[in-house]
């Protein structure tokens, strides 16, 4: 059996992310906590050379962060490096296929088994934007919960009813040209069922700048609470200006040597997380500026912005950029099957349907104007509901 070793940190969901991934295919692997330990931490960045967590090696082999596991098992690659075979029966037709694994399709899961249908739930992972937020104070039943332990919860609600799980898979199209629908995985496998709940969730959004894809794991992050930490005494650049990026520019106030809050479109959060930024001495907001390119050959080593309104241009001497600008729905492989809004979501009518037969749409994927989790679980619920009573009336 191939020896796995994986560096995280105790508050590092992304960490959460790949060893529930480990998990669900029954792999050990050896945990390194760097969270207190300041020379395991400099032993990750000299074996990795990337300042992020988590990084997973493989025989000694770099394998990268979460990110990139995922990539290599979406692939199937993963399974054929470690020699392991899928438990779920692709042969069977089931009842309900749910594409996606956060709280809509969590929800989903429980409500299809309880009405006693076959139930196979597809994901990339468990939990979704959820198991990123570090903090949810407004979940009814907890005063305050993190996320990995909200979908922690949820998941095990789920293990305890009779529904198959495909994780680590990416769908890359569904067919819909018979009455049984089948879902092609990137994998090269197939997925066969009578109904299917689309619950993708969002991702979050990329710059989509020279440098941003080579500088990944090496500067450039996506997940403050991940990864602040290691840009201790560090300047960096938070690019965006709603609350998720106000918040990551006021978490690293207290860490980083200087931070650049980089709001191209304006500030956006909430009035309270505006006041606390702009009146931070540590804090140095550019509204109105557009980031061009990120520099650096191993490590992030500046950022090029230029002013909307002057034209001017200014190199930022940062060693991090944290990427905060918003998310954008999972629908690259619906696009030609369902109806989409401007913004890429997925329409549905009052029962999650999509306007076609047998496929149904749940969560923040969907058109639904308020994102918030309990809203994505009801809807799930009610996507499950709604393809038990589709079953129901079919001969």
């Amino acid at each position: 059996m191939a020896s796995i070793e994986i560096y995280t940190k105790e508050w590092c969901p992304y960490c959460a992310k790949a060893k529930a991934l480990l998990r669900s295919k029954d792999l050990t692997y050896r945990e390194i906590d760097v969270t207190h330990d300041e020379a395991l931490e400099h032993e990750m960045l000299e074996r990795s050379g990337r300042r992020s967590v988590p990084e997973v090696f493989i025989d000694g082999e770099l394998v990268g962060g979460y990110d990139d596991l995922a990539e290599l098992n979406a692939g199937g690659e993963l399974d054929r490096r470690l020699g392991l075979h899928t438990r779920a029966d692709l042969a069977r037709v089931y009842d309900v296929a749910i594409i996606g694994a956060g709280p809509a399709g969590l929800a989903a899961a429980i409500y299809a088994s309880r009405k006693n249908l076959s139930t196979v739930v597809i994901a990339l992972d468990v939990g979704g934007q959820v198991g990123t937020t570090r903090e949810i104070a407004n979940y009814p039943g907890y005063e305050i919960i993190t996320g990995p332990d909200l979908v922690q919860r949820f998941s095990e609600q789920v293990t305890g009813h009779e529904v198959e799980r495909l994780l680590g898979e990416r769908v890359t199209g569904i067919d819909v040209s018979e009455r049984v629908r089948r879902i092609r995985l990137a994998s090269g496998r197939d997925v066969c069922a009578k109904t299917v709940i689309l619950a993708t969730g969002v991702n979050k959004r990329r710059l989509g700048i020279p440098g941003e894809k080579e500088l990944t794991g090496r500067g450039v992050v996506y997940c403050s609470t991940c990864d602040g930490p290691l840009f201790k005494g560090l300047p960096i650049a938070v690019v965006g200006g709603g609350n998720s990026a106000l918040e990551a520019a006021l978490e690293m106030e207290g860490i980083a040597a200087k931070v650049y809050l980089v709001a191209r479109a304006g500030l956006t959060g909430d009035e309270i997380l505006q006041d606390k930024a702009m009146g931070s001495p540590r804090i140095e907001t550019l509204i109105g500026c557009e980031p061009l390119e990120i520099h650096g050959e191993d490590r992030v080593e500046a950022l090029t912005v230029r002013d909307a309104g002057s034209g001017q241009t200014r190199r930022l001497d940062v060693r991090g950029v944290f990427v905060e600008v918003g998310l954008f729905p999972n629908t690259d492989f619906l696009l030609d099957l369902v109806e989409t809004n401007e913004s890429g979501e997925v329409r549905v009518g009052p029962h999650g349907q999509t306007g076609v037969r047998g496929i149904f749409a749940a969560g923040d994927v969907t058109d639904s104007h308020d994102k918030q989790i309990i809203i994505a679980a009801g809807e799930g619920a009610r996507a499950a509901l709604g393809a038990f009573e589709y079953l129901l009336k079919q001969v």
